[in-house]
């Protein structure tokens, strides 16, 4: 699966003495930004408009407080771009794509922000089968295997064993079998990885943790402890 480009948002635009205001209103949703502008006496001599800070929010209409629409989340941002993502990202977290909104989230809809404070866009792992290692209570590291999906805020990851519920910034790393082989060819030799599980197009040899392959000219290291011949250098977690 791969995510596509985002729409434009149909903002309603709202001009008003130091204040700018963009508002987006759905049957399900009230999105707004508003900009502060600095004084005016502060502007340059051409009279140009700076805005000072942006503050954004998105409000749900499906269940109302107090009559009114529901905060679900707001917050700062130094320029409007920045305040459409942010807008763009919990709307397509918070509302099913069955209502149609998908199309205004593009990727953003799929970018999480792992526990190294990279954001990640998982759009393209979406049912394949992947390998996830998180950060478990008390410092430890456990890593699942299985079919992966996402629903809002949260990873699915379903196994033989049943089904997991993963908070991203927990992740250390996430990987599918196709990314397992090309980080394996980077940090092997290049030639001798077949491009499949632990398998390299070399006879076994002395040091070699290995056995022979299923296909003639091979060894294959499934099972077996890390190869110092032939997997110097590869994560623990791709070795599984």
């Amino acid at each position: 699966m791969s995510a596509p480009e985002a729409v434009p948002i149909p903002w309603s635009f709202t001009d008003s003495p130091g204040v700018l205001l963009w508002m987006w209103a759905t049957d399900h949703f009230v999105a707004r930004i508003r900009g502060t502008e600095v004084p005016a006496e502060t502007s340059d001599l051409e009279g140009r408009r700076f805005v000072r800070s942006y503050h954004w929010e998105l409000s749900d209409r499906i269940r109302l407080h107090q009559g009114a629409p529901r905060l679900l989340i707001e917050g700062d941002s130094a320029s409007f771009e920045q305040s459409e993502l942010l807008i763009r990202e919990h709307m397509g977290k918070c509302y099913d794509k069955s209502l149609g909104y998908r199309r205004y989230s593009g990727t953003q809809a799929f970018t999480y922000e792992l526990s190294n404070g990279q954001s990640l866009d998982v759009s393209p792992l979406i049912g394949t089968k992947c390998t996830v290692t998180v950060v478990i209570a008390g410092g430890q590291n456990r890593t699942v295997v299985g079919d992966f999906d996402v629903s809002g805020y949260r990873w699915i990851v379903t196994a033989a064993e049943g089904a997991y519920e993963i908070v991203p910034e927990h992740v250390l790393a996430i990987t599918n079998r196709s990314e397992i082989a090309e980080q394996a060819r980077a940090v092997t030799y290049i030639d001798a990885y077949s491009g499949i599980g632990r398998t390299y197009r070399e006879d076994p040899r002395p040091g070699c943790t290995g056995k022979a392959g299923f296909m003639p000219g091979t060894v294959d290291h499934a099972g077996a402890a890390r190869c110092p011949l032939h997997e110097i250098g590869i994560p623990e977690h791709l070795l599984g």
